[in-house]
């Protein structure tokens, strides 16, 4: 007769053989942001400062609302190598310089000491600004590429396995409406564009991989997250949330319990590992916390995060 406690008993000690022979993660991490990736990098830190098979470091190049190629062109600035044309001038009167502040991590992507040429990072994720369309003029995804490839090429100069990462953002939530959205042309609605702006964003990674680099660009898919975490909220799966937009603080940008769902896709993404069961209590890196979430909302978070990355990479493998 089987011994149910013995049976138990094996299975735990299966379980944490299981564990014990996972190879321990280490990612040191440059983002290139804004305030769409303010506050990813710390809570993603303290997701992996919950598990003892992974370790998280980072650094982080932000400037409110830039393009990718106006953070290139802080490179450009500080070498004194000029402007790209006479566009990237009048861009450098929009945009404000890049914050360095050591204690929080925030430094220029050129720095010897702290930025990439250190040749410390494993890992470069990049924020796009948006709007973002196919086409000419302000927002064209041929810029994304353009400077996905330069950030890339300048990044493995210091370490040749460095692997990149593009940041699936979103698009003004009020896309779509009468009252359309600032600086944004006519676009589909909310939901239905996180769908239609997906090839657009997938035409970068595919572009960029076309070329056979050391490492392939990979996409965190936060929009396609927002999609099905919308969904299961019409659905009426996520306790305490009736609508979505109850997590945005305005048109595009999220409050901490939207902030938490993106750490998460970031560190399933990064990590290739569950974030289900991770901790919800995070803080800054000034010691000031995040907005507490309840166990089950961030339960939940956790497991439509894991979702969403497990099966768009099936989806990307299997095509």
């Amino acid at each position: 007769m089987i011994n149910p406690l013995a049976t138990a008993f094996l299975l735990l000690i299966a379980a944490a053989c299981s564990q014990s022979a996972q190879e321990k993660v280490a990612v040191n991490a440059f983002y290139l942001g804004h305030s769409l990736s303010d506050g990813v990098p710390e809570m993603v830190w303290w997701l992996a400062k919950g598990t003892d098979l992974i370790s998280f470091d980072y650094g982080y190049q932000r400037i409110n609302g830039t393009p990718l190629r106006h953070q290139w062109n802080q490179f450009l600035r500080q070498t004194n190598a000029g402007y790209m044309d006479h566009t990237d001038r009048e861009m450098a009167k929009v945009f404000d310089p890049a914050v360095v502040d050591r204690g929080a991590h925030l430094y220029h992507f050129f720095d010897d000491h702290d930025g990439l040429p250190s040749g410390d990072y494993t890992h470069l994720v990049m924020t796009e600004s948006i709007p973002r369309y196919y086409g000419e003029g302000w927002g064209n995804i041929e810029d994304t590429y353009r400077y996905v490839d330069s950030f890339y090429n300048y990044a493995r100069q210091f370490n040749p396995d460095v692997k990149p990462y593009l940041y699936e953002v979103w698009h003004c939530i009020n896309s779509g409406k009468p009252t359309a959205c600032p600086h944004d042309k006519d676009a589909s609605p909310f939901r239905e564009r996180l769908k239609d702006d997906l090839p657009m964003w997938e035409s970068v990674v595919e572009r960029f991989n076309s070329k056979d680099p050391q490492q392939p660009l990979q996409l965190i898919p936060v929009g396609q997250g927002l999609g099905r975490l919308s969904d299961a909220i019409d659905r009426g799966e996520v306790p305490g949330v009736e609508s979505i937009r109850e997590m945005f603080t305005d048109d595009i940008h999220v409050n901490d319990t939207l902030r938490y769902f993106s750490a998460c896709i970031h560190y399933a993404t990064l990590f290739e590992r569950s974030p289900i069961g991770l901790t919800d209590e995070l803080h800054h890196l000034d010691g000031r916390p995040f907005v507490k979430l309840t166990g089950n909302i961030a339960m939940k978070l956790q497991q439509i995060a894991w979702e969403t990355v497990t099966e768009y990479r099936s989806r990307r493998q299997a095509n």
